[in-house]
C-alpha cells in the first residue's frame, strides 16, 4: 500500500500544515494585518509542540521509512518558527529603527546553520552555542517592551548560538512533554497559546514574562549547571 493511505501519515500532513500556516502568516504581513499573522504563526507553534510527540508516540518513523519526518520539521522550523517570525517582528516595529533587516537576516542563516548541526547535538547530548530560539523574540511584541530590549536579546542570542558555550540539549530540546524546569518552556508556552490566540496583546502578561524567564534561564543558567555537574549531557525524552 502505499504510504500516502497509512494510517500514520495524517501526522506528517499536520507537520506540513505547519509550513501552510507560515505562508497565511507571511500573507497576512505583506497586506499589512499584524493581528491575522500573529495568530497564523502561534499556529506554527501548536504544530511544533505536537508533531513530534505524535510521530513518535505512533512510530512514525518505523511505519513510514520512505520520508523523513525530521527533514520536514527542519524545514518547517527554519520558515515558520524563524523566517517568517523574523519578518514580522521587523515589519512590526520591534526592532530599533534600521536593525529589523540585519537582525532578520542574521538571525536566518544563524538558524539555518545550527539546525544543520542538529543530528550532531542529538548524538553527543550538548551543543556549542544556543539554540536558535528566535521564536522566542515575539514576547517582546505580546509584552510591548521597548525596541531597544528586543533588539539587545536578539543580538545577544545571535552571539550566543555562535559561542562555544557547551549547553545541555535539554534546554534545546523543549517540545518533548516530561515532568520538571526542562520543559518548562513547552509548557508556559503551550498553555499560553489560546489566551495569546484570542487576545493578543491583551492576554496575561504573566503568562509572556514567566516563559521570557525560563527563556533567560537556559539561555544563562544553563550552561552553567552542565558546566557545574548540575546538568548532565544527554537527551532524556519521554514523547
Amino acid at each position: 500500500m502505499h504510504f500516502y493511505f497509512r494510517p500514520t501519515f495524517p501526522i506528517h500532513l499536520w507537520t506540513l500544515a505547519g509550513l501552510g500556516f507560515a505562508m497565511l502568516a507571511a500573507q497576512q504581513l505583506v497586506v499589512g494585518n499584524l493581528d491575522a499573522a500573529v495568530r497564523w504563526l502561534l499556529l506554527v507553534l501548536l504544530v511544533d509542540h505536537t508533531d513530534g510527540t505524535l510521530a513518535r508516540r505512533f512510530k512514525v518513523r518505523e511505519r513510514i521509512p520512505e520520508v523523513s519526518g525530521e527533514t520536514l520539521d527542519l524545514i518547517t522550523d527554519v520558515i515558520g518558527l524563524t523566517f517568517v517570525p523574523m519578518l514580522f517582528l521587523w515589519q512590526a516595529g520591534v526592532f530599533l529603527p534600521g536593525w529589523g533587516p540585519g537582525l532578520a537576516i542574521a538571525a536566518a542563516a544563524t538558524c539555518s546553520l545550527k539546525y544543520a548541526m542538529k543530528a550532531r547535538v542529538l548524538e553527543s547530548g550538548v551543543s556549542h552555542g544556543a539554540p536558535p530560539a528566535f521564536f522566542s523574540v515575539l514576547l517582546f511584541w505580546f509584552l510591548e517592551l521597548p525596541a531597544g530590549w528586543a533588539t539587545a536579546y536578539t543580538v545577544v542570542l545571535i552571539a550566543l548560538c555562535w559561542l562555544p558555550i557547551r549547553y545541555p540539549i535539554t534546554s534545546l530540546v523543549t517540545t518533548h512533554w516530561k515532568p520538571g524546569l526542562e520543559s518548562a518552556i513547552n509548557y508556559l508556552s503551550f498553555a499560553a497559546l489560546l489566551p495569546a490566540m484570542i487576545w493578543l496583546q491583551d492576554a496575561p502578561a504573566l503568562l509572556f514574562w514567566a516563559i521570557l524567564a525560563v527563556m533567560l534561564f537556559h539561555l544563562f543558567g544553563a550552561p552553567l549547571l552542565l558546566a557545574v555537574g548540575v546538568m548532565q549531557p544527554g537527551l532524556r525524552r519521554v514523547y
